[in-house]
């Protein structure tokens, strides 16, 4: 009967480590700049729908953002959508077809599913690509309509 070899952890290095986190305690990612609309830029909007794998199907949001296969991302969820942007510390890698895949936790987050349609935001200064579910493009617009009806859109 042969027997499994024992996991041996490597030597320490004479590098400081930061020490680990209490457990429990949450440590915050650095967050990726929101584009802001108010001001002029170069900016392209698309709709997409998501596929069962969490793959954005367009192909040009990601040719427009020069983005390349093996450029890591970071993939951040606020609220109900997802801030997508390239980044050296991204734990995310583009794939070698130019399509960006959100991670079923951050679907399950936005609360997307697959079949659905996504509104894409992206500043192509910046680097940036926000991507809002249906259901917060309802509640936008939903808002947006109400302002109209009560005259407010145009002050």
């Amino acid at each position: 009967m042969t027997g499994i070899q024992s996991l041996t952890l490597p030597p320490r290095t004479g590098v400081h480590e930061p020490a680990p986190a209490a457990v429990g305690t949450l440590v915050p990612l650095p967050m990726p700049a929101l584009p802001d609309l108010a001001t002029g830029g170069q900016r392209r909007f698309s709709t997409a729908l998501l596929d069962a794998s969490g793959r954005i199907q367009d192909r040009g949001i990601v040719t427009a953002l020069d983005w390349k296969p093996g450029d890591r991302l970071l993939i951040t969820q606020i609220r109900s959508s997802a801030v997508i942007c390239r980044r050296g510390d991204g734990v995310f890698r583009m794939t070698t077809k130019p399509y960006v895949v959100l991670p079923a936790p951050v679907r399950h987050g936005c609360h997307v599913l697959a079949g659905s349609r996504v509104l894409l935001v992206a500043d192509l200064a910046q680097g940036v690509l926000v991507v809002h579910p249906e259901h917060v493009v309802h509640a936008m617009l939903r808002d947006f309509h109400t302002t109209l009806a009560a005259g407010e859109a145009d002050r």
